[in-house]
């Protein structure tokens, strides 16, 4: 008989199913998610594999970086709206993960619609069924698919409630990266267009205040939940996060389970990081300044400043603490620090920056859209990294700067209370924390880090303790993987 956690234990087939994917379709941090846990899975002895739609110009960055794509002679299908839809099967081995990237015309539009109706889930819906359909083409059956919010939602419920996939002996498991996007939209004829039963139209399922919501019937319908931390886990069980969804969660408890993110040691490592000026370590740290003097080349500062330097990598919404950030802009010139924006997001917030960028160029530099190698040079770079949440279901960018020398100021919510410890707490910690959601709190905790730069001694052992965590995926995938052999 083998150990309970012995290698030699059958492998389980695993699908994850996920819109994005990085780096062909990175939208934020499922992209990321969706690339590296299954990399991870891998090397922990699951037989894993991905599925993704080919939206456009996908296939071009696949050509474009190298890969070998092998396209399967038969098509996958899917009855949707009275129609049979097809789509080619693309296979590229990722990092040795077998990844199918699905060609259809449904998949011609943006990763992520600007509006959820009835229309506009129709490719997600077809993608989930091409995903179910796949095991015909590739000769390769799934016992578990692995579903990442609502865009995958859809499969999870066609194997509870669908005529066809209804009868699919799998199992499903649906990670709530982000539960603020449900999937919700007025019925219509979504259900006949579908093919799920009508009869699952009701409360206690797919049915949410008179509208379809995909997320519930996925939290109800699925197998085994799992959020991107343990502190998402237990907060979206509470109204205050999750409003009139979270009676269903806490109903649902029994089989949600919170697993921190991890991040990419490959991929994000200053070691071996081929877009810095200069690659460091932790035994190598006096090396990070070529990357300091690069940045503050890249803005209107002063070649010589030698003060702390406060980074910010961000989509440009409220969940990221803009509007308690916005308040503080005109404040920052009285902190003794300089401060760099880079994103893209709502128009208001990103004229707002460059207001404050175009008054206070002495303080303040922002770089509009988005730009990788610039994000890695201000990990690099930067001193401080600025990532204020109002909610936060993990976070990998805080991780991402305390790998790189960078000590995060958060508040005190989801994966961020989960990773970033008050370096004025008791042993020591990695970074600063504030847990009331306002602009004063956030300023206490970026002035107490300012304070602490001056001491380069203790600022060295706040820095140090975080390049020295683990978040490698190494510990949460094989959390996933004793989930798969539960199930």
């Amino acid at each position: 008989m083998a150990a309970r956690h012995g290698t030699n234990r059958p492998s389980k087939k695993v699908l994850f199913v996920s819109a994005e994917l990085a780096p062909f379709s990175k939208v934020g941090g499922l992209g990321d998610v969706a690339a590296s846990l299954p990399k991870a899975l891998l090397k922990c002895g699951v037989d894993v594999r991905v599925v993704t739609p080919a939206w456009p110009g996908v296939m071009d960055k696949v050509r474009d970086a190298g890969y070998k794509v092998f396209t399967f002679p038969q098509k996958v299908t899917a009855s949707y709206a009275w129609r049979v839809v097809e789509a080619t099967v693309n296979q590229v081995d990722v990092d040795g993960v077998p990844t199918y990237f699905l060609e259809a015309p449904e998949y011609g539009g943006d990763v992520y619609p600007w509006d959820v109706n009835a229309w506009t889930v129709r490719p997600y819906a077809i993608f989930c069924m091409h995903a179910l359909d796949l095991r015909r083409a590739v000769d390769w059956e799934p016992e578990i698919y692995h579903c990442h919010d609502w865009t995958s939602a859809f499969l999870s419920c066609a194997l509870a409630w669908h005529k066809s996939y209804g009868q699919l002996s799998a199992k499903s498991v649906m990670t709530l990266h982000n539960v603020a996007h449900q999937g919700m939209f007025p019925r219509g004829v979504f259900l006949e267009e579908s093919g799920l039963d009508a009869s699952c139209f009701n409360m206690w399922q797919l049915e949410f205040y008179g509208q379809v919501n995909l997320l519930k019937g996925a939290i109800i319908a699925s197998t085994a939940l799992t959020t991107v931390s343990p502190r998402y886990a237990w907060e979206i069980q509470t109204y205050e996060s999750t409003q009139a969804l979270a009676p269903v969660i806490y109903a649902n408890r029994g089989k949600l389970h919170g697993i921190l993110n991890g991040i990419d040691y490959d991929y994000w490592n200053p070691a071996a990081d081929p877009m810095l000026p200069e690659c460091y370590s932790v035994s190598s740290l006096d090396r990070r300044a070529a990357s300091r003097a690069k940045l503050i080349e890249n803005t209107p500062f002063d070649p010589s400043y030698d003060g702390p330097i406060v980074v910010c990598v961000s989509r440009l919404v409220e969940q990221k603490g803009f509007d308690i950030i916005l308040p503080a802009l005109k404040q920052l010139d009285s902190l003794g620090a300089k401060f760099i924006f880079l994103g893209s997001g709502h128009r208001w917030i990103e004229d707002r920056l460059r207001q404050a960028a175009s008054e206070h160029r002495d303080s303040l530099c922002f770089f509009p859209g988005y730009n990788e190698p610039l994000s890695h040079l201000m990990y690099a770079g930067g001193d401080i990294y600025l990532m204020p949440s109002l909610f936060e279901p993990c976070g990998l960018s805080q991780m991402i700067a305390m790998r790189y020398g960078a000590v995060p100021v958060v508040r005190e919510v989801g994966g961020l209370i989960d990773t970033v410890r008050d370096a004025d707490c008791d042993g020591g910690g990695n970074g600063f924390t504030f847990i009331t959601y306002d602009t004063q709190g956030m300023l206490w905790s970026l002035r107490r880090a300012i304070e602490r730069y001056a001491n380069k001694k203790a600022w060295n052992k706040i820095r140090l303790r975080g390049m020295q965590e683990d978040f490698s995926w190494n510990r949460s995938a094989k959390l996933y993987r004793d989930l798969y052999r539960s199930i």
